[in-house]
């Protein structure tokens, strides 16, 4: 199915990603372009647990030129922008993606996608209010993965995540942003960060359509994209309960490593902090492993070859019935 009649099912009422993502492969599988084609299969043959009535009635009214008007209106308002848009099977969008719970089936994108393709990503993550201990380890982690052509991932957010994109940016390191939205950045404090990073042939991506209104949940939510575009994922700093956590249980659920720095070997003056709470326990509870400095180059060989040998989730249709 192509991009627009995509954008068109998005905008019917109780039809959400899933569905749109089912719909993407079953079209797919049997060679459905277009709104027209989808309309010609009868509702109980839809690969849908759930149809949603909105979808039932639109199909059956067969208005699609004038649905397609207004979405066609917007990608040219968006491609003025700057702002490109990746549906689920095409060629530039990452397959390693579709590990995660929910893969989006579009990506807003706004930069140079060519990042996308690069299986060597880690995403460098933490807490907002990082110690100075963990700044200089995240700064020293960026530099250490850019000198080996890593591209660096993160949120953008207060603390640990922008001064991975700083670093990123200090040491010539390729770097994509994981946002909300692609319009109104946040925090807004970061704006000029953002900037910096497109301005470096960095990239920013969201999974929702750009002046998305922000909300919490949508910020947890994220959290799963960053850990899908990357290879690992470096937990710096982080409470039991921080929103680091997100990205962290979306690597583990996908089985790709998680990393936390050694605490002992840092230097921390007290190890009771919250700011290390979290990563102390994912390495109790077996869900993160310890780094340090000599670590470094094992680490290399470890997500070179996992980078290296990446195919990722295939779609599969029959996984949608």
């Amino acid at each position: 199915m192509n991009l627009l009649d995509a954008l068109v099912l998005k905008e019917l009422k109780g039809v959400g990603n899933e569905t749109i993502s089912a719909l993407l492969v079953f079209a797919a599988a049997n060679q459905l372009k277009t709104l027209e084609d989808l309309a010609g299969y009868r509702k109980h043959k839809l690969p849908l647990k759930r149809t949603p009535s909105s979808l039932v009635e639109f199909l059956k009214a067969g208005q699609f030129d004038s649905a397609r008007q207004p979405l066609s209106e917007k990608l040219d308002g968006w491609q003025q922008q700057g702002i490109q848009v990746l549906l689920r099977g095409d060629a530039n969008y990452p397959n390693r993606l579709l590990d995660v719970a929910s893969p989006p089936p579009f990506l807003f994108c706004k930069g140079n996608i060519d990042l996308l393709q690069n299986e060597k990503s880690i995403a460098v993550v933490g807490t907002r209010q990082n110690t100075s201990v963990g700044e200089k380890l995240t700064v020293k982690t960026v530099a250490e993965f850019a000198r080996t052509e890593f591209t660096i991932v993160s949120g953008l957010a207060l603390g640990i995540d922008a001064i991975a994109h700083r670093a990123a940016l200090d040491f010539n390191a390729p770097t994509i942003a994981v946002l909300v939205d692609l319009i109104s950045i946040s925090p807004a404090g970061n704006r000029k960060l953002a900037d910096e990073i497109l301005n470096s042939d960095g990239l920013w991506v969201s999974e929702n359509p750009p002046g998305t209104r922000l909300m919490p949940a949508l910020f947890a939510k994220r959290d799963r994209i960053q850990a899908g575009l990357s290879v690992a994922v470096f937990a710096i700093e982080t409470s039991i309960d921080g929103g680091t956590m997100h990205a962290v249980d979306a690597s583990y659920a996908m089985g790709r490593p998680v990393f936390v720095p050694d605490v002992t070997a840092a230097g921390y003056s007290d190890l009771s902090i919250p700011a290390i709470a979290g990563t102390q326990n994912l390495v109790k509870s077996g869900r993160a492993h310890y780094y340090t400095r000599e670590s470094y180059k094992e680490i290399y060989t470890q997500l070179e070859a996992q980078a290296t040998s990446f195919t990722g989730t295939v779609d599969n249709p029959a996984s949608y019935v």
